[in-house]
């Protein structure tokens, strides 16, 4: 059964969006497919799919990666760094921008906006816009803006 469902994950990486959904639903990821948005060519970690949990009225642009494990090759086994596998959480209203990747154990908080390219390798605060590599945080919103732009985002996209 794990063949099938890296194979199912592997499948909706290069699926259109809302197709995609369906085979990363199967796969094992954590989401209601009617209330995220996954954009075309992205790449969620075909090994540990359940390690990927998604709330809702989240908006995953095309071509963003998402890794939950780090394995060393055969070449590096005696590196300090050891393999490990973490969950990677995005809670609800996050908006991640094209070509972002989020790294293993990673909680992106709600209405988190990501920009475009940036890598994140920690977990961001409520209402925040992040960007860049390495990541930084540019502005937290308030509330009531953040709220906004997300009844915005849900019109048009669910």
């Amino acid at each position: 059964m794990f063949k099938f469902k890296k194979l199912f994950c592997l499948i909706g990486n290069y699926l259109p969006p809302k197709l995609n959904c369906f085979f990363y639903k199967i796969s094992g990821v954590n989401f209601d497919p009617n209330k995220v948005w996954i954009g075309n060519n992205c790449y969620l970690d075909t090994n540990f799919p359940e390690n990927i949990i998604i709330k809702d009225h989240v908006c995953i642009s095309f071509k963003v990666t998402i890794c939950c494990h780090f394995n060393t090759s055969k070449s590096i086994k005696n590196h300090l760094i050891k393999k490990y596998r973490k969950n990677v959480i995005i809670e609800k209203g996050v908006f991640i921008g094209p070509g972002s990747i989020i790294m293993p154990g990673v909680v992106l908080k709600e209405n988190t906006f990501i920009r475009a390219g940036s890598v994140i390798t920690k977990s961001t605060k409520p209402n925040s816009i992040v960007s860049g590599n390495p990541q930084k945080e540019e502005k937290i919103l308030n509330t009531r803006l953040a709220s906004k732009i997300n009844n915005l985002n849900q019109k048009y996209l669910f």
